[in-house]
């Protein structure tokens, strides 16, 4: 099927019409409207279709069947650019206004939106705090992050904001999604009476890819946490309230292709609701994670000169390093002198680390002892997932001798809700609750060193963020 010109209504000054085609004004706020279809069913309420982090309206063509099949399937469709890096208190106010227009446009029919990954954060928002809801009947989310990500946590960790800065991704965007922040998000939008108002339905995806594709790195740091799609996992895709349509075999880019997800929400874009879909209500969505990572990173202006502990007795370990380039000399040197390199490079597509060169390894059967990684100046981050008997031992605390050191970033709230950096420490030990009182989001990154049951050396890294609220509670 041809892509026709659509055309563009109540724009701001300066932006231009667009051709589905061939991308989008990229001005925040501009919004499209698809083809009409050869016949409108009054049972089928108009799509609005908005974008994650990092992205643009054009997302739902460029390379993607959703607004073909949508057209195909007889809706009418409207699309619009949020602002790719501003956080959903931002983007839901303008959405908020947009959406109202768009309902004019289209007779003062309900509309029904589709929000892929923060697109669906960012719609809720509008919806319930900014009034929302009564242009709207339902909303579907594709993987969106209604707990935040774990990967923005790891961005905003003292191990990787050297390395997420320079590729621009540390912003009110990225913040906003730290899983701290997001339980306080939670915990200001669902007690509230304007939720009740519309009806969420979600999909979550299952599959990161095989090892050395775009999303694996992701998906494999993330595997501590659950089942995940390369950037949010399935957990966190659920909504308090909401309506959990299917969670399938689908990644963070195959869940927002029409070929892949269309029919499966489509049931949910009508008049009429169907049955048999699952009722999410638990607002509890994590559990204490495995610990069996290990995180470094940093700015080396020179070279970079880095290293991680194996235990005795793990199977295998993966190691992903991350830079702001490309580094053919990158090399990995086992206790033994051996040396290996990267079976696998890539450039990372999560959004969180966006335009990162991934350089991948894998070691079956790893020897104990220390291993070293070498390479050329770069920002660098590298997470290594250790397969081991020991991270199951630690999380029980059976058998092992270890300390702890935690180094924490506080981000504070200003005016705007915006969250800005406002401090930083290290304690020796854990982070306990009363330990941090001034409200704010607080990044934790506890290194984890100690001896297992044989008396060998280990190490592993925890990373998570909490959020105090005005009143000392903490929410996590």
């Amino acid at each position: 099927m041809s892509l026709l010109l659509v055309i563009l209504l109540m724009v701001p000054l300066g932006a231009r019409a667009g051709d589905l085609g061939k991308g989008t004004s990229g001005t925040p706020g501009t919004w499209y409207v698809g083809a009409q279809p050869s016949w409108v069913d009054p049972a089928k309420s108009p799509i609005v279709f908005v974008h994650g982090y990092n992205s643009s309206a054009a997302i739902w063509w460029d390379g993607n069947d959703m607004y073909e099949t949508a057209l195909a399937n007889g809706y009418q469709t409207a699309f619009i650019d949020l602002y790719p890096e501003k956080d959903m208190w931002q983007n839901g106010a303008m959405l908020a206004g947009k959406l109202q227009e768009i309902y004019r446009h289209f007779g003062n029919k309900k509309l029904v939106v589709v929000g892929h990954s923060k697109g669906g954060v960012d719609t809720q928002t509008a919806l319930v705090h900014y009034g929302a809801h009564q242009y709207v009947s339902n909303v579907i989310t594709l993987s969106s992050p209604h707990h935040g990500t774990q990967l923005s946590d790891l961005a905003h960790s003292s191990s990787a904001w050297w390395l997420a800065a320079l590729l621009g991704n540390n912003n009110d965007a990225t913040r906003s999604l730290m899983t701290g922040n997001m339980s306080y998000f939670r915990s200001v939008t669902d007690g509230r009476a304007e939720i009740q108002l519309n009806r969420y339905y979600t999909l979550g995806g299952t599959k990161w890819g095989s090892f050395g594709s775009a999303l694996y790195w992701g998906g494999l740091y993330l595997s501590s946490y659950g089942a995940n799609d390369g950037v949010v996992t399935v957990a966190s895709s659920r909504l308090p309230g909401g309506t959990i349509v299917r969670e399938s075999s689908w990644n963070h880019t195959t869940i927002r292709e029409g070929s892949h997800t269309f029919s499966v929400f489509k049931p949910y874009t009508m008049a009429a609701q169907p049955s048999g879909a699952t009722a999410f209500s638990s607002s509890k969505v994590t559990a204490e994670p495995e610990t069996s990572q290990i995180v470094r990173g940093g700015k080396a202006d020179k070279a970079i000169k880095d290293g991680f502990v194996v235990e005795d007795g793990a199977d295998s370990f993966q190691l992903a390093f991350l830079s702001d380039k490309l580094l053919p000399s990158l090399k990995l040197k086992g206790p033994d002198g051996r040396e290996y390199k990267p079976v696998k490079v890539t450039q990372d597509t999560s959004g969180f680390f966006k335009g990162a060169w991934v350089h991948q390894f894998e070691i079956d059967k790893p020897e104990s002892g220390k291993w070293n990684v070498t390479g050329p100046a770069a920002a660098y981050l590298f997470i290594v997932r250790i397969d081991s008997p020991l991270g199951g031992e630690l999380k029980q605390k059976m058998n092992v001798k270890a300390t702890y050191k935690t180094e924490w970033v506080h981000y504070k709230q200003d005016q705007n809700k915006k969250l800005k950096e406002a401090g930083k420490g290290v304690k020796a030990g854990k982070i306990a609750d009363g330990d941090l009182k001034e409200p704010g989001v607080y990044n934790l990154t506890t290194e984890v060193t100690g001896f297992d049951a044989k008396g060998k050396p280990f190490e592993r890294t925890i990373i998570e963020s909490i959020y105090v609220d005005g009143n000392g509670k903490i929410h996590r």
